[in-house]
């Protein structure tokens, strides 16, 4: 199954220990990490954020420039763990009897679509989809969406190192790639073009991967859509 192309207006990349998307496709690290400097968020909007959230701030942010003041994209936020450091901290507050309310607000997986929102005015309407197959998932909603609204779309996908608490993947650094996309007729000649596809396969698709392909503007799996399936990105 083929889903009708959307173009790529525009296209950001953050990594904790990469300096480009390439580089995480080559296992290239930086020779010290970097954290994200987030602009979007100011002064108090900041306490409390977590790795993910300032990852969904940094690469949205880098792309305030190509959307439109007046016709403000819808946006689609993707991450495979969601507010994961935070849950590890609320834990062990819970086992010490300390609760912090402030922690609390921002634990849930659609903090960084509501912080985007507040911290840009952007009334539009936005979906965050968490789980193992995030990236693809995302995706395929992002790109739905630009074909049901003919509007643009924002996509976010970001997520932070896992804590060993929880014994699962252990990514060591932080990833995030933000997504402006829209109808191709409304595009520029040189624009890229995405076109996704639903085929047959069961491989297991690292997510990092998946994304850091994607954001380079390269071609390949974006993880699993339903059994035995794949979701498949072709980018010209």
């Amino acid at each position: 199954m083929t889903i009708e192309p959307v173009s790529i207006l525009a296209t950001s990349f953050f990594s904790t220990h990469h300096a480009s998307a390439a580089d995480v496709l080559a296992s290239s690290p930086r020779p010290a990490p970097l954290q994200p400097t987030y602009p979007l968020l100011v002064a108090r909007a900041r306490r409390f954020t977590s790795l993910v959230t300032q990852l969904h701030m940094e690469v949205c942010g880098a792309l305030r420039s190509a959307l439109s003041p007046t016709d403000p994209p819808i946006s689609v936020f993707g991450t495979c763990h969601g507010e994961i450091q935070t849950a590890e901290t609320m834990i062990a507050g819970i086992r010490e009897g300390k609760v912090s309310s402030a922690r609390f607000a921002l634990s849930v997986h659609n903090t960084a679509a509501g912080l985007y929102s507040v911290a840009t005015g952007n009334t539009a309407a936005s979906t965050t989809i968490t789980g193992g197959n995030a990236v693809a998932a995302a995706w395929l909603d992002a790109v739905l969406t630009v074909h049901e609204t003919s509007r643009p779309v924002l996509l976010s996908i970001a997520d932070e190192p896992v804590p060993a608490l929880f014994q699962g993947p252990t990514q060591p650094f932080g990833i995030a790639a933000a997504f402006l996309l829209g109808p191709t007729g409304a595009a520029a000649p040189d624009a890229h073009v995405a076109r996704l596809a639903i085929v047959p396969g069961d491989a297991a698709i690292d997510p990092a991967q998946a994304l850091a392909r994607a954001a380079a503007g390269k071609s390949g799996p974006l993880g699993s859509i339903q059994p035995g399936a794949l979701l498949d990105l072709s980018v010209s």
